[in-house]
């Protein structure tokens, strides 16, 4: 009986025993594991444009910036890397072409190195010839030569991982134009309503100058479409009017320092014959600039007069040489032919004989000493067929134009971004 009694209990103290007890531990929670974001996609706009000049070969690396509601992209120059010779000799080897481009963009801080990986096949890059490339293409065989160049120019571009999208030679027109861009976009003048910069460019096979004219005149303009505006650009180039083409079939006595070849050292005498062989012997407009190079009858290029007023930034070898003779950046062209001849044309840097050249300008080199006198009166023949005096005030010879490097490349980058050439939209 007591058994009976203690059993019913003891199950009954047990089963109030057993609902007290703690549940065992349990394992911490496991955090959820986040799915991982993707990575944004990298804003590719960049552009790598390479300047393929006669005597040598630059690279450059941009980034476009395109604010909504400007009208203008933003245009920022990244890098920039340049090597000689120029690619037209290349044309008995065209694979060195090729090469020559491809080393120029893997250079350190170059185009491959300053755009991101993720960028580079989305980036445009166009190869454009200038004045050497028109003149092999003028050559008996040379169209060939140059096509062969570019196919090969072509595949190491392709080869890098940048998209290839261009690869061939420009107009003169083009050249000149896109160095107005330059200028006019670096300077901020394609902003307002104020008026525009020239530009004048000189290479070693051609000659640039581009500016909008005062007044229309006769003279042919190319309507260029920038920021909404379109401005009526008188654009020239003269190919074979470069220094080291005029050089060779120019080579008279008087624009050489006595010692090198049959050089007389005579400034004036060299001026007065350079400036024969550019004057026009007829015009067919109501005013020219320069003989057509090459034209038997010398007739003349149509050209309205440099606008009253008007800065032109010269740049190429314009600059070299006013850099040579340590002129200042505002310095009149006198100033520069005073230095090369003296007050009467007889004095001066061309008047020294090239021991003493030599002596006095070490560290130069002696190809470049020997032509100063030459290019110097080049100059001062070409600026006077163009229409300014000697005394004007509106060159500025620079190398850098704001943060760009004076020459047609930045112009070019900002056409292409912006189809500047294109017909207007009516």
């Amino acid at each position: 009986m007591i058994a009976s009694r203690i059993r019913p209990s003891l199950v009954a103290f047990l089963a109030i025993v057993a609902c007290k007890q703690e549940p065992p531990p349990q394992p911490p929670p496991q955090p959820v594991a986040e799915a991982p974001k993707p990575e944004p996609e990298p804003v590719c706009d960049y552009l790598v444009l390479v300047d393929a000049g006669s005597a040598g070969t630059r690279a450059y690396a941009y980034k476009i910036a395109r604010a909504e509601g400007a009208a203008t992209p933003t245009l920022t120059q990244l890098s920039v890397h340049k090597t000689e010779p120029g690619i037209a000799s290349f044309k008995a080897e065209p694979a060195k072409a090729g090469q020559q481009v491809a080393e120029l963009l893997k250079q350190e801080g170059g185009a491959l190195a300053t755009i991101p990986a993720a960028c580079h096949a989305k980036t445009p890059t166009a190869v454009m010839a200038t004045g050497g490339m028109r003149l092999l293409e003028g050559e008996s065989g040379g169209e060939a030569a140059a096509k062969a160049i570019y196919d090969a120019i072509t595949a190491a571009v392709k080869q890098t991982g940048l998209d290839a999208r261009f690869a061939g030679t420009i107009s003169g027109q083009q050249e000149a134009v896109y160095s107005w861009l330059t200028v006019n976009y670096a300077l901020g003048k394609l902003a307002g309503e104020g008026p525009t910069d020239g530009a004048l460019d000189l290479g070693g096979t051609s000659a640039q100058i581009a500016f909008v004219p005062g007044e229309p005149g006769d003279a042919p303009t190319l309507p260029v479409t920038i920021g909404g505006k379109t401005y009526p650009v008188y654009a020239q180039s003269y190919l074979g009017y470069g220094v080291d083409y005029a050089r060779p079939h120019l080579n008279y006595d008087p624009c050489f320092p006595k010692g090198v070849g049959k050089g007389a050292g005579k400034y004036g005498a060299c001026v007065a014959k350079l400036e024969a062989s550019l004057k026009p012997a007829s015009c067919p407009a109501q005013r020219c600039g320069l003989a057509q190079p090459g034209d038997a009858k010398a007739a003349g290029v149509p050209q309205p007069a440099p606008p009253a007023g008007a800065k032109f930034r010269a740049f190429g070898v314009y600059n070299y040489v006013q850099d040579f003779f340590k002129l200042a950046d505002d310095a009149k062209p006198a100033a520069l032919a005073e230095a090369a001849g003296g007050k009467n044309g007889k004095a001066g840097y061309c008047a020294l004989p090239w021991k003493q050249i030599t002596a006095q300008y070490q560290g130069v080199e002696e190809r470049f000493l020997q032509n100063y006198c030459f290019d110097a009166a080049w100059i001062a023949a070409l600026l006077k067929g163009f229409g300014f005096a000697a005394d004007t005030d509106a060159i500025a010879w620079t190398d850098k134009v704001g943060e760009f490097d004076a020459s047609w490349t930045a112009g070019a980058a900002l056409c292409s971004a912006t189809g500047c050439l294109s017909a207007p939209k009516g």
